[in-house]
């Protein structure tokens, strides 16, 4: 197929220039040139999503399904109704795995595992231990930006923190907890040098002059790759837009357009623009790997935007006055809520094409809590969701439960919870980490098995997880 100047489409789309912009819109357009060659090869993507307080047996298992198996349970999704807390991920059924019965009582987990929750390291609730499954793979999966780590942290004044993610020992790595820096890690580099909301609109006003040249100078199944990145883009102009008439009119003069010394932003607001960033991150190319962590991996962040009753005390269990829910209901209504916000990502991912498929294809997101199955877990059942089958190396659309005690736990609130308690034959989250690794092309006999005294097993990969 020739051009309109009499080149060779894959000749010409190869010269393809962005302009000024070529900074941010490299990725795009070696995935754009690699299209009109047709020798695209989708890179993996890998998303993390720890919160805090615990993931409840309730909030995983199908509902009517008692926690417990005396063996393995592996049974299909289909025909199965998520719990609440999982709805959002319905759409997604087919590319989901729900797993109980991993164990991580070697990270002492009560109240957030802190750095053990992705390094299954003992010992690392405060300090980086070593590599962290994030960061393990994002050294396999280079992008421009190889780790995005981004915090959501309600009520604290910290812009940065390091608490999940490290790329060995001693090495931890920084999560934004400020989305307009986050942003400006990504896009700082070729223009945007001030928290200023005005500023960085004007970034993407110039962006996109560049952008509609690169449209009209290509056709076909190309321009469906540049209309998803320019739609992820968007919708950081549209609010960083919004945010600008907002602190012209005086009306966010005690945020912007510095960095507000005090955060008074919801947590809703902080986990639902962090996600938007995550998306226009992954879309784009800038990075293949993003950790999101709500909580800080301790119980660092409140629920506002959800309730104004304490996260601690929520975490008991303690009843809302206001919402007239339990502290268990209102975390359930936590998970969702995180739950929609990510599903909001993978729907993005899913539009976006790449390849004979779209983005959504080659992704996996990772959807846990920072303390096991709850607040002051020992570690002994610690459920995952995953959602996505990284192009077909995840088994997908089923449910898994190793071997599952279960006890009634009478804890803060009236009435008891049933949770797992799984024995010490079962793998460990290392296991389930050690898992990831092989899906994207980086097997490991183990994860992280350290000086533990235990079977090499329990630290190797899920055969029941891998195709």
């Amino acid at each position: 197929m020739k051009t309109g100047f009499g080149l060779p489409r894959r000749t010409f789309l190869k010269g393809v220039s962005a302009g000024a912009s070529a900074v941010v819109l490299a990725p795009l357009l070696q995935r754009v040139a690699a299209a009109a060659e047709g020798t695209v090869t989708a890179p993996k993507r890998v998303i993390f999503c720890l919160f805090d307080n615990g993931f409840h047996e309730e909030g995983l298992q199908p509902v009517g399904m008692r926690v417990g198996t005396e063996t393995l349970k592996q049974m299909p999704l289909k025909g199965l109704t998520l719990p609440s807390d999982l709805e959002p991920f319905a759409p997604f059924r087919d590319r989901m795995t729900l797993v109980q019965g991993l164990r991580g009582e070697h990270l002492s987990p009560a109240h957030g595992a802190g750095f053990g929750a992705l390094s299954g390291l003992s010992l690392s609730k405060e300090q980086a231990k070593g590599e962290s499954i994030d960061a393990a793979i994002a050294r396999a999966l280079p992008s421009v930006i190889p780790l995005l780590v981004l915090g959501v942290a309600a009520g604290q004044s910290n812009a940065t923190a390091f608490v999940s993610s490290a790329w060995g020992g001693g090495r931890p790595i920084a999560a934004q907890c400020r989305p307009e820096l986050a942003y400006e890690s990504l896009f700082g580099t070729v223009g945007a040098q001030r928290n200023n909301f005005a500023s960085r609109k004007k970034l993407l006003d110039f962006m996109h002059g560049d952008i509609q040249r690169l449209r009209s100078q290509i056709a076909g199944p190309e321009r469906e790759l540049v209309d998803s990145h320019v739609e992820a883009l968007e919708t950081l102009g549209k609010r960083e837009g919004e945010l600008s008439r907002r602190f012209a009119a005086g009306i966010l003069a005690k945020h912007a357009p510095k960095l507000p010394e005090h955060p008074a932003e919801k947590m809703t607001e902080l986990a639902a623009t962090q996600c938007d960033i995550a998306a226009a991150a992954l879309i784009s190319g800038m990075t293949n790997v993003v950790t999101i962590t709500s909580g800080l991996c301790g119980l660092k962040t409140t629920y506002t935007g959800l309730t104004n009753t304490g996260t601690h005390l929520i975490g008991h269990g303690t009843p809302d006055p206001e919402l007239k829910l339990t502290g268990y209901q209102v975390l359930s209504k936590y998970r969702r809520y995180l739950a929609q916000q990510l599903a909001g990502v993978l729907h993005k991912l899913q539009a976006t094409p790449e390849g004979k498929g779209t983005m959504l294809d080659n992704t996996v997101l990772v959807f846990t809590s920072d303390s096991a199955n709850w607040q002051h877990s020992s570690g002994d059942n610690w459920p995952f969701v995953l959602v996505g089958n990284l192009g077909g190396r995840l088994k997908a659309g089923q449910f898994v439960s190793y071997p599952l005690g279960s006890k009634n736990l009478q804890f803060g609130a009236p009435g008891a919870r049933e949770v797992g308690t799984a024995p010490k034959s079962n793998p460990t989250i290392n296991a389930l980490y050690c898992t990831l690794l092989h899906a994207i092309g980086q097997p490991r006999d183990t994860f992280n098995m350290g000086g533990l005294r235990e079977a090499a097993s329990s630290f190797a990969p899920l055969r029941e997880l891998l195709t």
